[in-house]
């Protein structure tokens, strides 16, 4: 349990009593009594905090180092043999990179790494005449452009194919690419959430994304960092596909693993958390 109330309170009044007995030391109008009584009453709450704050404080971090190991047994292997693809849309990729890490632990091969920059929807308008051009599937698809590169590069995330594709999408800087795209995978996990200065992207970029994914058969699943500023959950639900919006914590990290195994739902610790914090651990496929 992590120091609550109480550790705030003594922190406080032990924070006024230094001032009030810098206050005292420096007037020559008060009794010396007092500066001596305030003083004990400094030493008091000291005593206090080294005798009960500490302890609390130890014992979360012991707490804090046995969650650690069950997560661990937890996710162990449960991953083995189970090809992940990953993709970022999102504009924190520091959490998606530490959060993949927690799935290879788990077993996962993740085959490769996608990551779509924030200018994808201006880019893209940019070098659509040229797309439409060279990759027959987009120009059949030239009342809707952008669903048609977000479809075409979800068939070749999920089934691998032609990377010659890819190339093009990866020249005109609509996407970033890294692994083998010539292995099907099993399970792709997105990663979103935006920073306040970029905004919603997910109705240009994610939903149409999602639509290709799905259309494959593969299974999708949504996740962004507690911290981003604004939330990508609630579009992903709006898709049926399983969430978790804490993914930079280690609980997020090990419900991630969970979902990839098999569990289903919608977990972390916003208010789209609809399941709650952590699934089941029963496998579900």
């Amino acid at each position: 349990m992590a120091p609550g109330f109480r550790y705030h309170v003594i922190t406080i009044v032990a924070i006024f009593m230094a001032l009030g007995v810098g206050m005292v030391v420096g007037s020559s109008h008060l009794q010396e009594a007092l500066v001596e009584r305030l003083q004990v009453q400094l030493a008091a709450l000291g005593r206090r905090f080294t005798d009960e704050i500490e302890p609390l404080r130890q014992r979360t971090e012991e707490q804090k180092r046995l969650l650690n190991l069950l997560a661990t047994r937890l996710t162990h292997n449960r991953l083995t043999d189970r090809r992940v693809a990953v993709v970022v849309t999102g504009d924190y990729g520091d959490a998606a990179h530490r959060a993949t890490d927690e799935l290879r632990s788990a077993g996962a091969e993740i085959v490769s790494l996608t990551t779509i920059p924030s200018t994808f929807p201006d880019r893209l308008d940019a070098v659509r005449a040229r797309l439409t051009q060279v990759l027959p599937e987009i120009a059949a698809s030239a009342d809707d452009p952008r669903s048609g590169v977000l479809r075409l590069l979800s068939r070749r995330i999920v089934y691998g194919g032609s990377r010659s594709d890819l190339t093009e999408l990866v020249d005109a800087n609509l996407i970033e690419t890294d692994g083998n795209y010539n292995r099907p995978v099993h399970l792709v996990i997105l990663f979103g959430g935006a920073n306040a200065a970029m905004g919603k992207r997910w109705s240009s970029v994610d939903l149409p994304l999602i639509d290709g994914l799905l259309e494959t058969g593969a299974r999708v699943i949504g996740a962004e960092a507690e911290a981003a500023d604004v939330s990508y959950i609630t579009a992903y639900q709006s898709k049926g596909i399983s969430t978790v919006d804490n993914v930079d914590t280690e609980i997020g990290q090990t419900t991630l693993v969970l979902l990839a195994s098999g569990d289903r739902g919608s977990y972390g610790i916003k208010d789209t958390a609809r399941d709650g914090r952590l699934p089941s651990g029963e496998r579900q496929e």
